[in-house]
């Protein structure tokens, strides 16, 4: 019976992730094994908790490739699939350590943290992933980008293009105008105007800041800005709205499970990250009929042509912001990044199966 391992950084990244996968394979009888932070539980999967640290070199993920090597000699997987910058490195440095030749390596990017731009950033990030290239039998990504580093770099044996990893419909179905109305009064906005929508973990990457910023120097009065996550910099964006005067005019919401409302109810999506692989939140933002601004980086471009801006030019977001509209509420996110429609052919690229 064939018997895979995948490896994630935190298990929320299956659960966001690779259910429909990992259910697709227990079905077809694979013995299914998963490794990350955190505790999950999925049918007759088998779990083991490590403790990764977000900090790529630091001494506590050595421990990790040790603990993953070990299990991957114990158990003799047929594939181990990694996830992501750190679970990637650490999972294909496991299989290096753990010898075990048979074991295939399939590493899914979902967006490199750098540019191949020649910068210092650059430069440490595509040493780890030399280190690892020739354990790397499959590579898959997600955005153009990202394609063009990993074959100019060739950072896998065989490198395959995902439309991502599929995003499920049913989980965002329609809603009726008093529902969406609700929400809207909820969320202080009860009629007429727009509501600005961002969504994400509050980090350097995700760049809130320069939301607030731009939101801050607005003229028009009819919206307000709503922030859906958490994470190390919330309290520190809080702040800002405040120092700035609008703090009455934003919304942190702190993490969110129910998301269909909220997209739904707001009118336009904004993303300012400075680095994506194929951000889920604007697919569900295109899918539930917002607009959307986003910053001119990977991932973004793949999925948004227009409205995009420089990530650190506050001045042209705020241009692009005051005279925003609403979305219309339609579906204008390509099929082909449906779940429906990108399961089974990623079930094939990815050889799950």
């Amino acid at each position: 019976m064939k018997k895979v391992l995948m490896v994630a950084s935190e298990s929320s990244h299956f659960k966001n992730f690779h259910l429909p996968y990992i259910k697709r394979l227990l079905d077809d009888g694979v013995k299914v094994h998963t490794a990350s932070n955190g505790k999950f539980a999925f049918g007759e999967t088998v779990h083991t908790q490590l403790g990764f640290k977000k900090k790529l070199i630091s001494p506590a993920n050595l421990g990790v490739i040790v603990k993953l090597a070990k299990l991957i000699r114990k158990e003799r997987y047929d594939a181990v699939y990694t996830n992501s910058t750190l679970a990637g490195f650490v999972g294909r440095a496991a299989a290096i350590l753990s010898g075990v030749k048979a074991v295939e390596c399939r590493h899914i990017c979902h967006g490199y943290l750098f540019n191949d731009d020649g910068s210092a950033r650059s430069r440490v990030y595509l040493t780890f992933e030399k280190l690892v290239r020739r354990r790397t039998d499959l590579l898959a990504v997600m955005n153009a980008d990202d394609l063009e580093i990993a074959r100019t770099h060739k950072l896998g044996r065989e490198i395959v293009f995902l439309d991502g990893m599929g995003l499920d419909a049913d989980k965002l179905p329609l809603l009726s105008e008093k529902e969406i109305r609700r929400k809207k009064e909820e969320l202080g906005q009860p009629s007429g105007g727009l509501l600005f929508l961002c969504v994400g973990e509050f980090s350097q990457r995700k760049n809130q800041a320069s939301i607030i910023r731009a939101f801050a120097s607005l003229k028009r009065t009819d919206c307000r800005l709503i922030f859906a996550g958490s994470g190390e910099l919330l309290e520190e964006c809080r702040a800002l709205a405040a120092e700035l005067g609008i703090a009455e005019k934003t919304a942190f919401l702190g993490h969110c499970t129910e998301m269909n409302a909220l997209y739904r109810a707001c009118g336009c999506l904004i993303s300012a990250s400075r680095f994506e692989g194929l951000p889920f939140n604007v697919m569900e933002a295109l899918y539930c009929g917002e607009n959307v601004i986003v910053s001119d980086v990977k991932g973004n471009r793949d999925l948004a042509a227009d409205s995009v801006y420089p990530y650190n030019d506050d001045r042209y977001l705020a241009q692009l912001m005051e005279s925003a509209l609403p979305g219309n509420g339609k579906n204008t996110l390509p099929e082909r990044y449906l779940l429906e429609n990108a399961l089974e052919k990623n079930i094939r690229l990815l050889r799950l199966l």
